[in-house]
């Protein structure tokens, strides 16, 4: 993507999730914007990319939420070099498909972050948190992130994003 993309993107993403999520969450579940954005940013990109990108994105988003800072940079930095991976290799952008990869893409990082918990601090219920909190998030998430993807695909805005060697490479 043009590093004007990777600004916009940087200076947005918190007001965003924190305005247009914050408010409306579907019994105490929002969405998480960054992980929707990095996973669209793995896919049209690459692996390499998408990992800075999400290590970027995990580190504000940690500062952000006065969280244990780098955590959620490691885990979305490799969140990012997955769907980069995907991206270059397999995947088609406006396959349906990807509604089922970014719900699996959440569940493994929440997974990760409960089982980090339950190493660090101890007991954490982990069937409770899965069922009542991780799997309501992973699909709302994948619901927004597939909707990003189409507006993306559907009114071109992608040749605007990228830079001219990955356009021609597309």
């Amino acid at each position: 993507m043009k590093p004007r993309m990777y600004l916009i993107v940087l200076l947005l993403l918190l007001p965003l999730q924190a305005s247009l999520f914050g408010p409306l969450p579907l019994g105490s579940i929002a969405p998480d914007l960054g992980l929707a954005i990095l996973y669209c940013i793995g896919l049209v990109t690459g692996p390499v990319e998408a990992a800075l990108a999400g290590v970027a994105i995990g580190l504000l988003q940690d500062v952000g939420s006065a969280s244990l800072i780098g955590f959620s940079g490691l885990t979305r930095g490799v969140v990012g070099l997955f769907a980069g991976f995907l991206g270059k290799r397999v995947m088609d952008i406006q396959n349906p498909s990807n509604i089922v990869l970014l719900v699996v893409f959440c569940l493994v990082e929440s997974i990760f972050s409960a089982l980090f918990l339950e190493i660090t601090y101890g007991s954490v219920p982990f069937v409770g948190l899965f069922f009542g909190r991780m799997v309501p998030r992973a699909v709302t998430t994948a619901l927004v992130g597939y909707a990003f993807l189409r507006l993306m695909t559907g009114k071109n805005v992608l040749a605007w994003m990228l830079r001219r060697g990955l356009q021609k490479e597309l």
